[in-house]
């Protein structure tokens, strides 16, 4: 299953086109938190590729940091528990931080600064997490592979077009 982490803060104006047109989707905040930074907080959502959803994604948002790619096997609602484990952060002083892991910048230098345990509990249920590369044609894929962290740079069409072919490919259960 494919997730789109998206920064709310990064495309504020296209915020409600987003939540109209995607498919299942829940900002990671709650309560008054999420009433005084949905407009500018992480939101997660399927992202089954293929649709104006994922064209949109990818032809304005990819370059610009709007979120951030991952593959898990997890459904929706585990995926959601797990990320909202890491909206804040201590310091080593003990202040709390918000922490923007959705955010592909801050993500693609958070993870090789990682130990294992940290990557470990940082991946939980998710596999891979593709990130915008130094260019708007790059992708940068990462995945925990025997307690290391694995860097795949890849082409953004490349991933995309993927995402594409498996949205149209027949189903198990839908005849050819």
């Amino acid at each position: 299953m494919l997730y789109l982490l998206i920064d709310a803060a990064r495309i504020r104006d296209k915020m409600p086109w987003l939540r109209e047109n995607g498919q299942k989707h829940d900002s990671l905040y709650r309560g008054l938190s999420e009433e005084e930074l949905s407009e500018v907080g992480p939101w997660l959502f399927e992202f089954p590729g293929g649709d104006a959803f994922a064209s949109k994604v990818f032809h304005e948002g990819w370059g610009e940091s709007w979120g951030v790619l991952l593959e898990t096997e997890a459904d929706f609602e585990t995926c959601w528990r797990h990320f909202r484990k890491f909206l804040i952060v201590k310091t080593e002083e003990g202040e709390e931080l918000y922490f923007r892991f959705y955010d592909p910048r801050v993500l693609k230098i958070f993870l090789p600064t990682c130990d294992e345990a940290q990557l470990r509990e940082f991946f939980g249920p998710v596999n891979r997490f593709i990130v915008e590369g130094d260019s708007n044609e790059d992708a940068i894929a990462f995945a925990l592979r025997n307690g290391e962290l694995e860097q795949t740079m890849m082409s953004a069409a490349s991933i995309f077009g993927a995402i594409a072919l498996k949205q149209h490919a027949p189903q198990e259960d839908e005849p050819n």
